[in-house]
């Protein structure tokens, strides 16, 4: 019969071996993949550049509240962004992130975002009046952050150059789309060359329009020889053509 210290090392013995085995067993179970939040924030970032409808350099990304790490089951984890069906991207919004180890769902995360966007916006460089008429040095172009779609903005010389001013502004005003109104080519009661041609041969008079008019526009003018009111298509700066 075994002595009783030797009983007892016998038992610590066998107890450790079960122990080693059932701790190995539980670190398989628990064995997991760390994903860094940056590495989320990078895949969120790495979406809106490729889907996004503004310019590559034109949108800044804001996570609201951070972007923790995440631990999985697995080690070869592979995720995917989706966004709804209609985003703008702009202004404040949330992402999807899905995690998955050879194909099989694992764990979803939301991420909260802000983007924001740089716009072309015209502004004034002086005081200008109402009523006057918009030249190229009273105007320029700046690029503005943007957090939501902004509505009337111009973003363009082009499309505010020789517009009329409806309101008075001041030095480094945003000049929107409701403040301008075009200058008509033709004005009511103002005198008109009309222009009758039908492909070989062409006949100018004078006459008086009924109407203001911009390019492409069909107005009222009366000849000034004959009296009679006709229709006509606006050609340029006083001056309207008729086919016949």
């Amino acid at each position: 019969m075994k002595a009783p210290d030797e009983m007892f090392k016998m038992i610590r013995l066998i107890a450790g071996v079960v122990f080693l085995f059932f701790f190995s067993g539980h670190l398989c179970m628990v064995s997991a993949a760390v994903i860094r939040g940056g590495a989320i924030k990078a895949a969120v970032m790495a979406y809106v550049g490729k889907n996004m409808p503004w310019q590559e350099g034109a949108v800044r990304v804001e996570f609201s509240g951070g972007v923790s790490d995440l631990s999985l089951p697995g080690k070869k984890i592979t995720y995917r962004v989706l966004s709804k069906g209609n985003m703008d991207f702009i202004g404040d919004s949330s992402f999807k992130v899905k995690f998955y180890e050879n194909d099989v769902f694992l764990k979803q995360k939301i991420v909260n975002v802000r983007l924001e966007v740089l716009m072309d916006v015209v502004i004034s460089v002086k005081s200008l009046p109402r009523n006057v008429k918009i030249g190229r040095n009273d105007v320029k172009l700046v690029k503005r952050w943007f957090s939501s779609t902004p509505s009337k903005i111009i973003s363009s010389l082009d499309d505010v150059v020789g517009m009329k001013l409806r309101t008075s502004v001041k030095l480094n005003a945003k000049i929107t789309k409701n403040m301008v109104k075009s200058i008509p080519m033709v004005k009511r009661r103002k005198p008109v060359k009309i222009i009758f041609e039908n492909g070989l041969m062409s006949i100018t008079t004078i006459g008086l329009s009924e109407q203001d008019g911009m390019e492409g526009d069909l107005i009222k003018v009366r000849n000034v020889s004959s009296k009679k009111l006709i229709y006509a298509r606006v050609m340029g700066n006083s001056l309207v053509s008729i086919k016949f």
